[in-house]
Parts: structure tokens; sequence; C-alpha cells
């Protein structure tokens, strides 16, 4: 699959249904062709963590203390 020009993510859920969307072949693949992946929408803390150790460059939460507790615990919120 191409991206379309210009596309600088893939915004796609984790799952869809039974379907697992994304997993560590489909980070490796959108980051060969210069895309970041962002999931959505996430809100338990092991899933993020999961999601991030796969190497997805952005979360989006409900719950934006459980990801700003995940991100410091890893060094990765501003000012940390």
């Amino acid at each position: 699959c191409v991206p379309p020009r210009g596309a600088l993510a893939a915004q796609v859920p984790v799952r869809h249904g039974r379907l697992t969307v994304v997993d560590r072949a489909f980070v490796r693949s959108a980051h060969a062709r210069g895309l970041q992946v962002h999931v959505w929408t996430v809100n338990e803390e092991a899933e993020m963590t999961r999601l991030l150790d796969l190497g997805v460059d952005g979360i989006m939460t409900d719950h934006i203390e459980a990801l700003r507790t995940v991100l410091r615990s890893r060094g990765q919120w501003p000012g940390a």
C-alpha cells in the first residue's frame, strides 16, 4: 500500500473488531514509508506501554493522566 502524497502519519485504531491493525509489522512498514503511527483510542496503561514498545509515535486517549504516568516512567514526558 502506498500512502497518499504528503501523508505524515497513519492514524489508526489498534484493533478493528477482532482484527489487530497495529502490530510490529504494521509499525515497521509505516516507518519504512516515512509515516508516523498514531493509535486511538488507548486508555489502559499496559496497552500504552505495549504500543510504545512496538514503536508507535503517538497515542490518543481519554485518560491523559494514565498516558502521562506511562511516559514519565519511560522518561518521555517533558520535564520528566
